[in-house]
């Protein structure tokens, strides 16, 4: 084990995202707003035949593609299909020449990746790799890439590659939106707002302190349930795979809107629970559960929307409040997987876990074999 009075690369990498996500946007948008995503198979005669998206990816990754398909069918209005990479080939895959195919992968070596890519790549779909590194097997065979521009990563575990990844998508379903002649009149003011990202995530980074609180009270406990809804729940999934991944801890992310439906039976006061709720989604639905969760004697952190639109009865009948910006629905993810990134570092630090190491692959990224043979 690294000495533990040494800050790790884990915690660096986590406070560099404002810089990334900045780079992202420099890289990525011009003048007057202009994005600058124009290269084939990015051009406007490949992207007009799209008729749908298939996105592909491993852990980390595959959670920031289950982000892109809330934006994705929203800007762009195509059916976008999203699965992990090793399920590739175990069903009947829809894939035609009319599919745009995004793999996403943070050094472009997945095997398991690589393998649906080439899976879409036969059935004659337009591929695109989405990649932290190049040169990469990744990027060889994929039609055309595009870079996260992250930076170079020392640890095992994804968090700058991630909400880079989850930026470039959301520009991604902004340029496939223009090249089917949508968002005419609101797509600069969308960018505009993406140009906050980094000082939001700079912003939510000055509350590390309560998270410490919030690690040392998780760190009493033995496993966690983080809920979200809507565009928010990969979130949940991914916090509970850092927890998992970083910390050792166990961690199960959950649908909100399903937790009621068997998974409720669990709770009690041994039972913590993190709710991921902004103002206005499912509010009524969500004090109804939190309602649960306290009559059963559990514990409720809320991570949440402050200021003006502030729920105020969530955050009463909470235990600890966690408060987020206000921010643009479609870049709340970003903003909201910032202090469970922050969580699991400071609970495996206290579980004195190598956070940088902490041994979560199989035989590490590169050397996992794919399940199939496309």
């Amino acid at each position: 084990m690294k000495d533990i009075d040494k800050e790790p690369f884990f915690i660096k990498e986590i406070k560099e995202q404002p810089k990334v996500l900045a780079n992202t946007l420099t890289q990525y948008l011009g003048p007057n707003r202009h994005l600058k995503m124009t290269r084939p198979p990015l051009d406007d005669q490949t992207l007009r035949k799209v008729r749908q998206v298939y996105i592909t990816a491993c852990g980390t990754s595959f959670h920031a593609g289950m982000t892109a398909r809330y934006i994705f069918e929203e800007l762009t209005q195509l059916p976008t299909v999203v699965e992990p990479a090793s399920e590739a080939g175990r069903h009947h895959l829809l894939i035609d020449e009319n599919t745009l195919a995004v793999a996403i992968s943070q050094s472009g070596r997945s095997q398991d990746t690589l393998a649906a890519l080439n899976l879409a790549k036969s059935r004659g779909a337009v591929t695109l790799g989405l990649v932290n590194e190049s040169p990469s097997p990744l990027t060889e065979s994929a039609l055309g890439s595009i870079m996260t521009l992250a930076g170079q990563v020392f640890t095992l575990s994804s968090t700058k590659a991630f909400t880079s990844q989850t930026l470039v998508l959301g520009l991604l379903a902004v340029r496939l939106a223009q090249s089917r002649g949508l968002m005419k009149e609101k797509w600069p003011r969308d960018l505009e707002s993406l140009g906050r990202i980094p000082e939001l995530v700079r912003y939510v980074l000055t509350l590390e302190d309560k998270v410490v609180h919030m690690a040392k009270a998780l760190a009493s406990y033995d496993h966690v349930f983080i809920l979200a809804r809507g565009a928010l729940l990969p979130m949940a999934y991914e916090g509970a795979l850092k927890l998992k991944e970083v910390a050792h801890f166990h961690a199960e992310g959950y649908s909100a809107g399903e937790f009621g439906h068997g998974p409720l039976a669990m709770v009690g006061s041994h039972t913590p629970i993190i709710l991921i709720a902004f103002s206005g989604e499912a509010d009524q639905s969500n004090l109804a559960l939190i309602r649960a969760f306290r009559a059963r004697g559990a514990p409720v952190w809320l991570i949440s929307e402050d200021g003006p639109k502030k729920d105020l009865a969530m955050a009463a009948m909470s235990e600890v409040f966690f408060p987020l910006p206000a921010v643009q629905p479609r870049l709340r993810p970003i903003v909201a997987i910032i202090p469970l990134q922050l969580l699991a570092y400071h609970l495996g630090r206290l579980r004195m876990v190598d956070v940088d190491s902490p041994g979560g692959l199989l035989g590490g990224e590169d050397l996992v074999k794919p399940a199939f043979s496309p």
